[in-house]
């Protein structure tokens, strides 16, 4: 009798682990598309037919969100490579001072082209973390140049020099990396590319002053929530573990604020108050660090530093849904349905405006997790991911279509041709 139970609750175990864990019977798919239909949408889905695809994730664990997700947390992407590029060091203002990673292409693009992918990569990432080097590292071997923000505060080889962090809607510091790159490359094609948070952060430069968007072949916003205020609150939420990962975020903020501790509350801190001749932010620095959710944290320190009297004013003026109807480009939205993170269910903003405008499109894969889209093999999967290969292909495919509509003189809106 004991066997059989024993045999009964292997199997049982085996039963919820194979099929309900990893997923195993899930069925590859196509991203789910949706878009105004036209002229300009049908062409480019054409030439980006990875779309139109079905995404096959790694045969073992990539049905699992959780696993795609922990795997992109800890480990980025497998045999990431290291690409080489050189650091540029920019002032600010306020005495701040960012850098951001430029990367010439290591190939000739096939079109003979010249095109600058100018990245803002997700919260509390830079240059150095491995799907940001592999996704730099791919598109350099597809002939692209990359210019890849890093977060103010996230290097933990470059120290700040002003009291300040980067925050969720912040694009002072994307803006002055286009400044520079514009300058230095006034000849390229250039593509604005946001990961997560940087993806709310390239949404908001390109609405904030829509004349920005003449600079601009076309727009990527990956695995983004489009409103800050949503986004805290669905955090909260124990759904698919949402306030768990809202814990681990809020705990790898709070590495990110050790790491700088000195010039954010420090004598550093002090030392540049008093040499400006200004009153510092109030903060009670046991609570911040006491902090066990991103709402926490931005309670007792983020609002504070950028000079906001409520978390819901810091929270909208963060947000980069007022601003995506100013967006004018074309713009590929991409979420994971699986992502728990970012319930596809309450992200309203991108599945409206892409019954609106004629040149956006929003994907949602059936997998992928947070910023995952890992495909290929069996326990280990491909360094390269589904993501940067859409990435490319979609930017090639704007590119095409641009030299398609240019020399038929179809030229409307920024470069976008009337449906």
């Amino acid at each position: 009798m004991g066997i059989l139970l024993s045999t009964a609750f292997i199997l049982v175990f085996l039963y919820f682990f194979l099929f309900k864990v990893l997923k195993l019977l899930d069925q590859p798919a196509a991203a789910t598309l949706h878009y105004r239909e036209g002229k300009y949408n049908r062409s480019i889905l054409s030439l980006c037919s990875i779309l139109t695809k079905p995404y096959v994730p790694n045969r073992l664990w990539g049905h699992n969100a959780h696993i795609q997700s922990f795997i992109y947390a800890k480990i980025g992407r497998f045999n990431a490579p290291y690409p080489k590029g050189k650091r540029i060091n920019i002032p600010r203002p306020d005495g701040a001072t960012f850098t951001f990673d430029l990367f010439e292409p290591s190939k000739p693009h096939p079109q003979g082209a010249d095109v600058t992918l100018c990245v803002c990569p997700g919260i509390a990432n830079h240059s150095e973390k491995a799907y940001v080097r592999t996704f730099t590292h791919y598109a350099m071997s597809q002939g692209f140049r990359v210019a890849m923000l890093n977060h103010l505060g996230a290097l933990p080889t470059v120290p700040l020099t002003s009291p300040r962090i980067f925050t969720y809607g912040e694009t002072g510091e994307y803006a002055a990396m286009i400044d520079y790159i514009k300058e230095h490359f006034a000849s390229s094609k250039f593509v604005s590319l946001g990961f997560s948070m940087g993806a709310n952060i390239v949404i908001k430069y390109l609405g904030e002053e829509p004349s920005r968007q003449d600079d601009f072949m076309c727009c990527i916003s990956v695995c983004q929530g489009y409103d800050v205020t949503l986004a805290s609150k669905v955090l909260h939420e124990w759904e698919s573990m949402r306030r768990f990962y809202n814990f681990m975020m809020t705990q790898n903020m709070l590495r990110q604020l050790r790491q700088n501790f000195d010039m954010l509350f420090g004598e550093g801190a002090r030392t540049y108050w008093k040499n400006r001749s200004e009153a510092p932010p109030c903060y009670n620095v046991k609570k911040v660090f006491r902090s066990t959710s991103l709402v926490h944290l931005d309670e007792e320190m983020t609002r504070k530093m950028c000079g906001h009297n409520s978390l819901s004013d810091f929270y909208e003026s963060c947000s980069s849904s007022p601003f995506m109807f100013k967006i004018e480009i074309p713009l590929l939205m991409l979420n994971a349905g699986d992502d728990a993170l970012i319930p596809v269910s309450q992200n309203w903003t991108p599945m409206e405006f892409s019954q609106k405008s004629t040149s956006a499109i929003y994907a949602v894969t059936k997998h992928g997790g947070h910023l995952g889209f890992f495909e290929g093999g069996f326990l280990k999967a491909n360094t390269v991911s589904w993501l940067d290969r859409m990435l490319t292909q979609y930017i090639d495919g704007t590119l095409e279509l641009n030299k398609t509509i240019h020399s038929n003189g179809e030229i409307h809106c920024n470069g976008v041709v009337a449906s």
